[in-house]
């Protein structure tokens, strides 16, 4: 009986001089955020890397470099109300910004650690748009904005009106084009609002933290 008592497991001895040891502590890396860009060094950074679609953007450079093209876009939409030439002064502006707001969009997507598969096929869903609008309406419309007089006005909008419904093919490609070119840039709208990866993605390291 004596050797079976002594064989049950004794409880701990408390020593209430000995300190409880402290939990191991997880390691946290320091990550510091850099400065936001400021509008100036954003554009020119967007400008100087025109065709550069390598790398990482973070928001504050893309959104500042889409607020001055929204910007100009629409100071040069006023002066076309006063003078009608400056038309081709913004149609040439928004063709010139296409390309660094396409790479602009795809460093900001590489920011959020996302492919820059959208932009091309955000692409090629624009250039289906332009293009079959283009080849089925572009000599009337830039005749109607090129003009002040209201009944030629009414006149080249009924010419491409007929345009649209002569050519049934080219308009659903317009209407397809269109519908998926606004539901993809609200996807990819969501996507550039993300905050900057902190860590060294596949696309490099992180324009805002280290």
């Amino acid at each position: 009986m004596n050797m079976e008592q002594n064989q049950q497991p004794q409880p701990p001895v408390f020593n209430p001089q000995q300190p409880p040891q402290p939990a191991a502590q997880q390691y946290q890396p320091r990550v510091t955020a850099s400065p936001t860009m400021d509008p100036v060094t954003a554009v020119k950074t967007c400008l100087k890397k025109y065709f550069d679609f390598k790398g990482r953007a973070r928001r504050s450079e893309f959104w500042w470099f889409m607020l001055f093209v929204f910007v100009v876009s629409s100071m040069l939409s006023l002066l076309f109300m006063v003078l009608p030439a400056i038309s081709y002064v913004s149609m040439a502006f928004t063709l010139a910004m296409i390309i660094p707001m396409l790479a602009a969009l795809c460093r900001r997507l590489h920011d959020t650690n996302h492919g820059g598969w959208w932009v091309a096929l955000l692409a090629v869903f624009m250039a289906g748009y332009y293009g079959s609008t283009f080849a089925m309406i572009g000599t009337s419309f830039t005749d109607m904005a090129s003009s002040t007089n209201a009944s030629e006005i009414m006149s080249y909008a009924e010419d491409i009106a007929n345009s649209v419904m002569a050519n049934p093919v080219l308009s659903t490609i317009m209407v397809v084009c269109s519908m998926c070119t606004l539901i993809l840039g609200l996807v990819l709208l969501i996507f550039s609002l993300f905050d900057s990866n902190w860590g060294e993605n596949k696309y490099g390291p992180s324009p805002k933290y280290s």
